[in-house]
């Protein structure tokens, strides 16, 4: 049974996967799978997907017929033997030390989840650093790192967590819709009895023109605010918080909430 099984949804990637791919397999933990998750294609994926494991037995290759991100994440976890479960975009690379690090940390503290860092890269200009990247760790409780992540101290992205396969047992991604992180990872980190988080920028987040995460339509915004309000009623029914922590961990979420819908709505008026 391996380590840590990663799983990478592929749609329409041709361009990028060798990369992506690449930067798993040069992982210093060795003893992973990669699960690639090819959901109806129309460019060269699935054969790319196909000769990719045919050059590393750790590489698996099955194919959905539904062109959805979380439905290949789910999908992924159906298949994975791993102990520990991580997700990487099939357009992005990650550092060789990723898994090790990750995987240590929580076996060492017996977490359920580890957090950790990105960077942006962009078509056009330096790459960003949106949250702390000076490698500190921080081991915290659930709640901790619930509130962090509702309140966006830390990345929301399912990319940037090792998830313990257990939490899987009752928990799956919202399928079908846009910011399926936003509206689902504070669920896993609430049941994750204790987390781990390293401030450290392991994942590389390629921002590219025509990407679904900088892409603004209708269905955008409606699942944006979705998103959002799963947060808002598990603030409320949870059960996590006090009636005062309620409404500061609110109040942020909200604050959060706003400033980004502005950003969308820039964009979109300049799209």
């Amino acid at each position: 049974m391996p380590k840590v099984s990663i799983i990478v949804p592929v749609h329409n990637t041709e361009a990028y996967l060798k990369a992506c791919v690449a930067s798993l397999t040069a992982q210093t933990l060795s003893d992973i799978e990669i699960i690639l998750v090819e959901n109806c294609s129309t460019d060269n994926s699935l054969a790319l997907c196909h000769e990719l494991s045919s050059t590393d037995s750790r590489i698996k290759v099955i194919s959905i017929d539904k062109a959805d991100l979380s439905t290949a994440r789910n999908e992924g976890v159906k298949v994975a033997t791993g102990d520990y479960i991580a997700f990487v975009d099939s357009d992005d690379t990650v550092l060789p030390t990723l898994c090790e690090d990750t995987y240590n940390l929580a076996i060492t503290h017996n977490l359920g989840l580890v957090c950790f860092s990105l960077h942006k890269t962009y078509d056009n200009r330096a790459d960003r650093y949106p949250y702390r990247n000076d490698g500190t760790t921080e081991i915290v409780s659930a709640k901790e790192m619930t509130t962090a992540i509702i309140t966006d101290r830390l990345p929301t992205y399912v990319c940037t967590l090792l998830f313990r396969r257990d939490l899987f047992d009752t928990l799956t991604f919202p399928e079908s819709i846009y910011y399926e992180d936003r509206a689902s990872t504070f669920l896993f980190t609430a049941a994750c009895g204790q987390g781990g988080i390293i401030h450290k920028s392991y994942y590389r987040y390629y921002c590219r023109s025509g990407s679904i995460s900088r892409s603004y339509s209708w269905k955008h915004f409606r699942d944006f605010a979705f998103a959002n309000l799963c947060r808002l009623e598990f603030i409320n029914d949870s059960g996590l918080y006090s009636k005062e922590e309620m409404a500061a961990v609110a109040s942020k979420s909200a604050d959060s909430f706003l400033r980004k819908l502005r950003h969308m709505l820039s964009k979109a008026k300049t799209a």
